[in-house]
């Protein structure tokens, strides 16, 4: 049991990414992680039989048909031109005359394990565009704990001057075209859904909510439920077979489609769920496109996620100044190193950045922040500063009182961080 249930939390903790570098955000993990693993899952329930039974049963009134055999025949070629008098339960009662075929139901599952590697696409792109550059800047940046602090951080900078200054713009815009891609992956899933129901999937949630809204009795008016309409139970079969005196002979038979209980669940939980990912993808674009068009809100969406660091930052000015002129995709990676690094260490690492690379003409600014001169004493050997020329061994537990103060108000208050993201 021991051992289940530390499968069970690994396997949890592999799913939700627990203390593991993030390069999106928990939009992005909607498209590709939540929906990828609930398509999957609706393609593993609809081929299960011992819920529902074999897919398809027919009927014959007077035998001597091999059962097995007549299955077979009507799950490829049943129709649904079931007499309009007949009082079966969840037959289609309407159509345009033509015949129509039981042509889609038996592709479900390949159908859904289809969309699901489409909505892994962009996450598969976007992994092939970052190229671990999060994982290689927050390497040992991430705990409480902060080993060599002082040296860490002339070395990122170092790389983040040398290598990443104004270069990474279309590492920002890979990812926002990720995010495109993503609506429109579901907006085209949609019309193909749309077209694999022969035309019955974009309004098929509000028929189905409209016809169950209403009391029993005016559903017995109404006669035609909308998730019979789409996925009937009830199919004829015209199975013709050479007779014991060598002409052809016609078997009317009855069907069953067991598998058509589930099949109309199924695509009710699709349709609410890629209308929300439509909603939420193109809420997040339109997002996105306000941030690229405001340097106010990249300054306010960074001011909000170290917000304790910045309250009381006598160089605020600097940051400020920084993040106003510096491009999109330095704004991006540092965003991104913000949510992935120690919040205190990327405060500091931040501030001594805006001063060397564009530092406010009329601020003034210190070299260490957010070490106090108390901690640098008690922490560096005597003689050892922690400038440009010369690292010192400074090892800094980030959990004094102030970040004990900090770890508390964001149990009850989660902040920008849980809320918006990148």
């Amino acid at each position: 049991m021991a051992e289940i249930l530390g499968a069970a939390t690994t396997a949890t903790k592999l799913f939700l990414e627990v203390n593991q570098v993030s390069i999106d955000n928990w939009t992005f993990k909607l498209f590709y992680k939540a929906t990828t693993t609930l398509l999957l899952a609706l393609s593993v329930v609809s081929t299960s039989k011992q819920f529902f039974g074999d897919p398809i049963s027919c009927d014959v009134r007077k035998g001597g048909v091999n059962q097995d055999v007549l299955n077979s025949y009507c799950w490829m070629y049943s129709n649904f031109n079931i007499p309009p008098d007949f009082k079966g339960s969840c037959a289609k009662r309407e159509y345009d005359g033509a015949t129509l075929y039981n042509t889609y139901y038996q592709w479900v599952s390949l159908y859904l394990v289809f969309e699901a590697i489409l909505f892994y696409l962009p996450r598969s792109i976007w992994l092939m565009l970052e190229g671990g550059l999060m994982k290689f800047l927050a390497k040992g940046a991430r705990g409480k704990i902060i080993e060599d602090a002082c040296e860490k951080r002339e070395n990122l900078l170092r790389t983040f001057q040398e290598h990443l200054h104004n270069k990474y713009n279309s590492y920002a815009a890979g990812f926002i075209c990720c995010e495109v891609f993503n609506v429109v992956i579901v907006l085209s899933q949609i019309f193909v859904t749309n077209r694999f129901l022969n035309h019955k999937f974009l309004d098929y949630g509000p028929q189905v909510y409209s016809y169950y809204s209403v009391p029993p009795e005016e559903r017995l008016i109404r006669k035609m439920n909308p998730m019979c309409e789409t996925f009937p139970r009830i199919a004829a079969c015209d199975y013709i077979r050479f007779g014991s005196g060598g002409g052809q002979e016609n078997i009317n038979a009855i069907c069953i489609l067991g598998l058509n209980m589930i099949n109309d669940k199924i695509f009710l939980v699709l349709w609410y769920w890629y209308f929300f990912l439509l909603f939420l993808g193109s809420t997040r674009i339109v997002y996105r496109v306000v941030q690229l068009l405001s340097s106010r809100i990249r300054y306010q969406m960074m001011k909000m996620k170290m917000h304790r660091y910045f309250k009381n930052n006598e160089n605020i000015q600097h940051i400020k100044h920084y993040v106003y002129h510096c491009s999109i995709g330095d704004w991006f990676v540092l965003y991104q190193m913000s949510r992935n690094m120690n919040r205190r260490f990327f405060a500091d690492f931040l501030v001594v950045l805006s001063k060397r690379v564009n530092p406010h003409p009329n601020a003034h600014c210190d070299e260490h922040p957010f070490f106090t001169e108390t901690e640098i004493n008690q922490t560096t050997d005597v003689g050892e500063t922690c400038d440009n020329s010369v690292h010192a061994h400074l090892d800094i537990t980030y959990m004094g009182e102030e970040d004990k103060e900090d770890k508390e108000s964001e149990k009850t208050n989660p902040g920008p961080k849980d809320v918006l993201g990148f």
